[in-house]
């Protein structure tokens, strides 16, 4: 790689800039690079195999920027997202703890598409057809016996916003 300019300005070189350089792996390959068969471990074919699978990934310490290695030599950049995602609910949806779920078809198909992950306590929006709009945390939900469930999402209103 050459060097590469980040949105903020900041300039990459083309040699390894310690602490902003890490590599990434295909999760297909993953088991195969990092825990190989002992007859695999020092063969040509590996260290080739390792050798092309490895993408690089820099980031930016002026701006937390992530850039990573493209097809023909261009460069993929991310910026972060600060604000909170949106999410269709039904209000009437609540938990025991009145919470509002998230377990119908069109709450789920939205985390779906913006590929959301639950890591509590997650800020998020909820809005219904009515045009109401409420902040609140995501958080994991009940399972039937009143024991958390990681795959359920159940949010809790803010109360300033109810």
């Amino acid at each position: 790689m050459g060097g590469f300019k980040c949105g903020c300005g900041k300039l990459f070189s083309g040699s390894h800039n310690p602490g902003q350089q890490f590599r990434l792996v295909p999760d297909e390959l993953f088991e195969q690079i990092a825990w190989p068969a002992p007859a695999d471990l020092g063969t040509q074919e590996r260290q080739r195999a390792v050798e092309e699978s490895f993408s690089a990934l820099y980031v930016c310490g002026n701006c937390g920027r992530l850039h990573r290695d493209g097809e023909g030599g261009s460069i993929i950049s991310y910026v972060v997202d600060v604000s909170p995602p949106r999410i269709w609910a039904d209000f009437a949806l609540r938990d025991e703890l009145g919470r509002v779920l998230l377990c119908g078809d069109r709450s789920l198909a939205e985390i779906s598409r913006q590929k959301l992950l639950l890591n509590p306590p997650l800020a998020v929006v909820l809005y219904d057809d009515s045009g109401a709009e409420v902040v609140g945390e995501a958080e994991f939900g009940l399972d039937a016996a009143r024991g958390y469930d990681e795959t359920r999402w159940a949010v809790r209103l803010d109360s300033d916003s109810e």
